[in-house]
């Protein structure tokens, strides 16, 4: 499996105690399926600091009793293992019995394409309007896409993520539009590149290197 570091170097001079960064993995139906991205990985880093982010492509299912808006932290009420290779752990039913929502492993056919990841949602999800109800796909862990509930709705999920970093104040799992963020810079993990290092320069400009970069106090 391979593993994936993104280090980043505060070298700006952003909101004095350090601004939040904030890293989105944004699927393609977060611009084109009325999904929502969140702060995926976030971390205060001071002026003059480094942090190196680390994670695996590793999918999982989650549900939220709550709906989706811009800007609200979304934290996950339950959740599942995904594998988009696996015909019975590519997609889950969404129920609500007994007062509770709960997700249910199904059993996909036709067979699963290795890249998508699917939800439905029973004919028992309460209208949003009665109870708001949502469902994500995460990464490594933590949500990265999200969509709002409903009786008898169909999710897809495409696991093509574009990765991206932004600073500033930002809490993890805030619901984010990209497409509406200013000073956002696109990391590009192509080519067999699995580290990058982006700078934040005191111009409050990006710059962006493959590979990790040492610390100068360690050469």
């Amino acid at each position: 499996m391979t593993a994936y570091d993104l280090t980043v170097v505060n070298e700006s001079e952003l909101a004095h105690g350090g601004p939040t960064f904030a890293v989105v993995a944004e699927l393609p139906e977060a611009r084109t399926a009325g999904a929502l991205s969140v702060a995926w990985l976030t971390q205060v880093i001071h002026p003059g600091n480094r942090y190196t982010y680390r994670w695996a492509i590793e999918w999982g299912f989650a549900w939220s009793a709550s709906g989706t808006a811009k800007d609200y932290q979304w934290a996950a009420n339950g959740s599942l293992p995904a594998d988009p290779a696996s015909s019975t752990q590519c997609a889950v039913g969404f129920d609500y019995t007994g007062g509770d929502f709960q997700l249910k492993p199904v059993t996909r056919s036709p067979a699963p394409n290795n890249s998508q990841l699917w939800v439905e949602d029973s004919s028992a999800i309460p209208e949003p309007s009665i109870q708001p109800s949502s469902v994500a796909v995460t990464l490594n862990g933590q949500p990265t896409c999200v969509t709002e509930a409903g009786p008898n709705l169909e999710h897809i999920f495409t696991l093509h993520p574009s990765y991206y970093i932004v600073a500033g104040a930002f809490e993890q799992g805030q619901i984010i539009d990209v497409a509406g963020l200013t000073q956002v810079q696109e990391l590009e993990y192509d080519d067999g590149v699995a580290a990058l290092t982006v700078v934040l320069n005191d111009d409050n400009t990006w710059k962006v290197t493959a590979g990790t970069a040492r610390d100068p106090a360690r050469r």
